[in-house]
């Protein structure tokens, strides 16, 4: 890319001081470990640091202009914004042109079932046809432990899928990453919430303040847009407030657009009748679980707007692919079953336990809470293990910087109250062992929380650790 500074601020309505003429601009971002020569230094305050510390680095490091919030004393031209991250997600855009516009672009948010949603919807349309942004797909960027990235990455994600020929993009909006402006310049064709449950509330102080930022994607919806929503929560009539785009509704309920009739749940599998504008379709899920039908409805919304027939949606969704980390079921030669899943709310491990509870055996679980997040959700969780699983064993989920032992602390406190059973291992490898050590044939040990994560976050430190190696270590395979 290439584009002056002045016809770039101009495009956003920002008057460009008149040092800025002739300046060309060859990127735009805020972090200064990766500016390079040309680059358009945005210096954003974040949690952990204020950009505009690291102006003289940028500037050193070949940044030609800076934006920022506070007034400069620099050596090049620099432009002052009343918010730095809504001016950089724009300038973003219009630096590479607003790929978004030349896609269909999909955002999909809600508490749990994004990360599935977006990678069905992306099977539905056409995997080779399709880009996602997201929490599995960014780790394969290399971009640990983020679920919608910093908006100059979103739009060099979205342009590098237009250059390529790509026809879709899905992007996983995260309550943060809306709150923080990451995708104030996309142009969503649709937006799709899944649901809302407690999460995140350490960031958002409250659950109204959590259902507001996901309400974000839809009021900024165009009315040529089109809203799916979940029929079955009841955050969907808030989350539309101020929408202007059509609305579809999907679920099990009777007033919903598309409709899962019928359901028949079973161990690995799931079976509905899909109605849709007059007409049914069967379907098999491959995969368990009233959340996944619901993650399969709000899927199915998507390709039949954009004019797929239902029996070829219903055909696809019978060969709807595991999700790395999601649901992934593991067995030994003795019948004993492991299952690794991210669940990380209280809602999803409700769900899970609910989805993998054996019919003979004892139902076991593996989990702990993330460091330096929602303490509220920790006695909440362990609540919810203890009324559910036969055997807990609490243990390390990404304590980060925060004691592990208060972490366990805080969730032996739903325990307690619950009457389970459980005992604590803070070193996750041997957690996990234990577990398999004392299961027995026709037991299920699931493992929750860390999901495709192939790390544990320790400190600053991403330390190597995969659940899903350490089945595999201890005779499991692929079921």
């Amino acid at each position: 890319m290439a584009a002056r500074l002045a016809e770039l601020l101009a495009a956003i309505g920002i008057a460009s001081p008149g040092d800025a003429q002739d300046v060309v601009i060859a990127d735009v971002t805020d972090d200064s470990r990766e500016v390079r020569p040309g680059a358009l230094f945005v210096a954003v305050c974040g949690a952990v640091c204020d950009g505009a510390a690291h102006v003289g680095e940028a500037i050193d490091r070949g940044a030609v202009a800076v934006v920022s919030e506070t007034d400069l004393r620099i050596p090049v031209p620099h432009v002052r914004v009343p918010n730095a991250r809504a001016a950089l997600a724009r300038l973003a855009a219009v630096a590479h042109g607003c790929p978004t516009e030349d896609l269909f672009t999909v955002g999909v948010t809600g508490t749990n079932g994004k990360t599935t949603v977006c990678h069905w919807i992306a099977h539905l349309l056409g995997a080779d046809r399709t880009v996602v942004i997201g929490t599995v797909a960014n780790e394969a960027r290399g971009l640990r432990a983020v679920t919608t990235p910093s908006s100059p990455v979103v739009q060099r994600i979205a342009v590098g899928a237009r250059d390529a020929g790509t026809e879709n993009l899905i992007v996983e909006a995260s309550s943060i990453g809306l709150a923080l402006h990451r995708l104030d310049a996309v142009d969503f064709d649709v937006a799709v919430f899944t649901n809302l449950s407690h999460d995140h509330l350490d960031l958002h102080d409250s659950i109204d303040a959590y259902l507001e930022a996901k309400r974000i994607l839809f009021s900024g919806l165009r009315d040529t847009a089109r809203a799916v929503v979940n029929a079955d929560d009841a955050a969907s009539e808030s989350i539309l407030a101020g929408c202007r785009a059509g609305v579809v509704r999907y679920g099990l309920a009777t007033r919903a657009d598309l409709r899962g009739l019928d359901p028949e749940f079973a161990v690995r599998a799931t079976r509905c009748t899909l109605a849709w504008r007059g007409e049914m379709e069967p379907v098999t899920l491959p995969h368990p679980g009233r959340h996944n039908l619901m993650n399969a409805l709000a899927s199915a919304a998507v390709p039949l707007l954009r004019g797929v027939r239902l029996a070829d949606v219903a055909a696809r969704l019978g060969g709807a692919p595991a999700v790395d980390g999601r649901m992934q079921f593991f067995s030994r030669p003795d019948s004993v079953i492991g299952v690794v899943d991210f669940a990380h709310s209280p809602d999803g491990l409700r769900h899970a336990l609910e989805t993998v509870r054996p019919p003979a055996g004892r139902l076991i679980v593996v989990f702990g809470c993330p460091g330096e997040g929602d303490r509220e959700k920790r006695p909440v969780m362990g609540e919810i293990a203890g009324r559910l699983a036969d055997r807990t064993i609490l243990t390390t989920d990404n304590p980060k910087r925060e004691d592990p032992g208060r972490i366990l602390d805080e969730i032996e406190v739903g325990l307690r109250r619950s009457g389970g059973r459980w005992e604590r291992i803070a070193d996750r490898a041997e957690a996990v062992t234990r577990a398999v050590d004392g299961a027995r044939p026709g037991d299920v040990i699931l493992l929750a929380g860390k999901g495709h994560e192939s790390y544990q976050i320790v400190g600053d430190a991403f330390v190597p650790y995969s659940d899903r190696s350490v089945l595999e270590r201890l005779g499991f395979s692929g079921a």
